[in-house]
Parts: structure tokens; C-alpha cells; sequence
């Protein structure tokens, strides 16, 4: 298949029944190993009462930010990928990865009593989560090409998604005796390191950006117009995505419909939804083609809408299932899409930018939905927030099919 650049793809296009017979299973199983700890750390948030309990001299924020750690890291070190990419093959990218991470999360068993050690154990964490969530994408885009991309794209979403229930219910159990002891979930990395270290290719390095006799021509090979069009796309969408969390419990709360448990309850099948559709993607792709962005963007959409007007825990556990389809799918569809826009060995750096912009909306998602919220309603109750996410998902919606009909006329995404 043909991308935007002219690259033609050597992988059957997958016009086949069953499209996971593209997949090399050789190379999917580390990567699907390793992606269950890529977020990881986003299992530890029921510790950190105990921790608050253990260090009961210590701020509230500083307690805070041993959860949020990983995640600040995460976007320079995501950054720091794409450049690395360029000198380092990405199977030791994932091991070095795999390595930072524990370190970090085998810290606190021998050093627990002083919460400046957790600090340090986030931010090991938080080194090898933001190399991981790239250089996983890129290994993706390293080994398949074509609707393969996709269907492998969709099976590591639903492989990291699996991973996050699996430790957020280890944790809780391991911590049951003693709090630290919920880092043990960390031993799990040692077998993924020596199958990922046996059986993961060692890959390509990836176009220089700079250097002696590179020119403009790296800049050229990641910054093409469909990777330049998705990073600043990825913004827009991670902030009207995030809408759902900060506006889904004041919503609830505002309509008298339930406390917070009843909000756990009623939003936790996005969750399951966003696993099922990472693991029939492929089919997915297959379905609606070069406008499966649109698609999930439609319908997320349609699921705030929902939301804005739900008047049960019922509507509501309804919305977040719309919710997670929608998600599922635009989460899984913008690293296929940007891998789709540029050649293979500008593949990392171009996910990392991606990431960049998609981080950087998440951490504005606030600020912008409640610029547009004032529009719908003067207060800020979680109803004008879903309202506003969701007029903003419909003018994503006419800019992203307006862009695959000009643009991507040609496409072969999905055949």
C-alpha cells in the first residue's frame, strides 16, 4: 500500500476474513508483555491513602505527586525517544525501559522509610513509562505495515488496557498487609525483559533529524502534512477525550443521581469497552476505512451528548460505553494514522510528537472545555462541560472528513 510519502508497503493489504493471520505473533507477544506496564503507575492511586497515613507530616501535594510524576516525565521523555530513535535500535530502547521501571518500582521495598524515595521511584518510573509509551508504537510501526498496523495498534491498546485492571486489582491485594508491598507487582517485568531481550528483533534506527550531511531532509521525513495535520488534531481531541473524567462526577453530582461509588460504577464499562474494540480493530479498520477518525469522533460525540442529558445511573453507564467505543477507537486510530504518514524509519519521532501534543491537550483539557462551557450555560456543572466536548468533537468531525476527502482520496487505510 501507498502512503502519503509514496513508501509501498511488501504486507498483503489483509483483504482477507481474518485479518489477525497478518500478525507475527513472534514479535506481537513481547510487545503485547511489555505494554502492560507502559502505564503502569496509573495502578497505584488506591495506595495513596496509605502512603498519606505513613507520612503524615508530608503536604497533601507531595503525596499527590508521587502518582503524577510518571506522567510529567513522561512527555520530555517521550520527546527524548523520537531523538533516540535515531541512535539507538528500539529493542534496547525497550529494555533500557523495562529497566528504569524496576529499579523504580523495586525502590521502596528496601527503601520505604522516607516518602523521598517514593519520589525518586516515580520519576525512575516515570523515565521508563515515557520511553516505553513511544518506543512500543514505534516498534508497531517497525514491524507491520499496512491493515497489520492496525490490527497490532489495537491488540497493544487492548494489551496495555488489560494490563492497567490486572495491576490496579494486584496492587490493592499486595497492599493489603503492609502499603510497599504493592510495588512487588514490579518483579512481574523481569520474565517480559528476558522474553523481550530473546525474543523482540532488534529493528532499524531510525532517520536522523540533524546532524553532518542531514540537511532539512530529516525534518522533511516526520514533519509531512499528515503528521503535522494528526499532532495538532491529537490536541484538540486529547482535550475534549479528557472532557469525560474532570466533567463525568460533577454531572452526577449535579443531578442528584448518585455518589461517588455510583460514579466508579457507572463509568468503569468504558474501560471494558476500549479492550474489547482494542482487540477487533483490525476488523474495525476494515469497516470504515480512511474515515474510521471520523467515526470515533462522531461518536464520541454522541456519547457526550448522551451524558449531557442522561437522567440515570443508567443513560449514564450507557454514555460511558458509547464513550469507550469512541475513545477506543481514536486512541488506537491516531498512532495508525500517523504511522500511515510517514516513512518507517521516521516512525518514532513522529509518534513522539504526536504524544507530545495529545499530553499537552490533556493537560489544557480544563482550560479549553471551559472556554467553550460558558456558551451552554453559566455555570459550570458538568452538563455545559459535555455540551461544549461535545460541539468541539463536531467541528473535529468536519475538519477530519473534509480532510480525508481532499487529502486522503487515495487512501488505502483499511483495504
Amino acid at each position: 500500500m501507498s502512503n502519503e510519502n509514496g513508501n509501498t508497503s511488501t504486507q498483503p493489504a489483509g483483504s482477507g476474513a481474518n485479518v489477525y493471520k497478518l500478525i507475527n505473533w513472534k514479535v506481537m507477544i513481547p510487545v503485547m508483555l511489555f505494554v502492560m506496564f507502559q502505564s503502569a503507575f496509573n495502578s497505584f492511586s488506591s495506595v495513596l491513602a496509605a502512603i498519606t497515613e505513613v507520612f503524615p507530616d508530608a503536604s497533601k501535594t507531595l503525596v499527590q505527586m508521587i502518582l503524577t510524576i510518571p506522567s510529567l516525565i513522561s512527555i520530555p521523555m517521550g520527546l527524548l525517544a523520537g531523538v533516540l530513535g535515531s541512535y539507538v535500535y528500539k529493542k534496547y530502547l525497550v529494555l533500557f525501559s523495562l529497566l528504569m521501571e524496576l529499579i523504580g518500582g523495586l525502590l521502596p521495598l528496601f527503601i520505604h522509610g522516607s516518602i523521598y524515595s517514593l519520589v525518586i521511584s516515580s520519576a525512575l518510573i516515570g523515565i521508563g513509562q515515557g520511553l516505553l509509551i513511544n518506543v512500543a508504537s514505534a516498534v508497531v510501526g517497525e514491524n507491520f505495515t499496512g491493515t497489520a498496523s492496525g490490527v497490532a495498534m489495537g491488540l497493544k491498546q487492548a494489551a496495555s488496557s488489560v494490563g492497567i485492571a490486572i495491576l490496579t486489582v494486584a496492587t490493592g491485594f499486595l497492599a493489603r498487609g503492609t502499603w510497599y508491598n504493592a510495588y512487588y507487582v514490579y518483579l512481574a517485568i523481569i520474565p517480559i525483559f528476558i522474553l523481550t531481550m530473546f525474543f523482540l528483533p532488534k529493528g532499524k534506527k531510525d532517520v536522523k533529524l540533524v546532524g553532518k550531511g542531514v540537511g532539512a531532509s530529516g525534518l522533511k521525513k516526520v514533519f509531512t502534512r499528515g503528521c503535522v495535520y494528526y499532532s495538532i488534531l491529537s490536541f484538540f481531541l486529547a482535550a475534549a477525550n479528557f472532557a469525560f473524567y474532570t466533567n463525568v462526577g460533577m454531572s452526577i453530582m449535579f443531578k442528584g443521581l448518585g455518589d461517588a461509588g455510583d460514579i466508579g460504577v457507572a463509568t468503569a464499562w468504558n474501560s471494558v469497552i476500549t479492550i474489547i474494540l482494542g482487540l477487533v480493530f483490525g476488523y474495525v479498520l476494515k469497516l470504515f476505512k480512511r474515515f474510521t477518525m471520523a467515526a470515533a469522533v462522531i461518536i464520541q460525540a454522541g456519547s457526550y451528548l448522551l451524558l449531557a442529558n442522561a437522567t440515570s445511573l443508567g443513560m449514564v453507564s450507557v454514555g460511558g460505553m458509547i464513550y469507550g467505543l469512541g475513545a477506543g477507537m481514536q486512541m488506537v486510530a491516531a498512532c495508525y494514522y500517523i504511522l500511515e504518514s510517514v516513512e518507517q524509519d521516521a516512525a518514532s519521532m513522529a509518534i513522539a510528537v504526536c504524544m507530545f501534543f495529545t499530553s499537552i491537550g490533556v493537560s489544557f483539557s480544563p482550560v479549553v472545555i471551559n472556554a467553550i462551557a460558558p456558551i451552554f450555560g453559566p455555570e459550570l456543572n458538568g452538563v455545559t462541560g459535555f455540551l461544549a466536548a461535545a460541539s468541539l468533537q463536531i467541528i473535529i468531525f468536519v475538519i477530519e472528513i473534509i480532510y480525508c476527502m481532499v487529502f486522503n482520496r487515495n487512501s488505502k487505510i483499511g483495504k
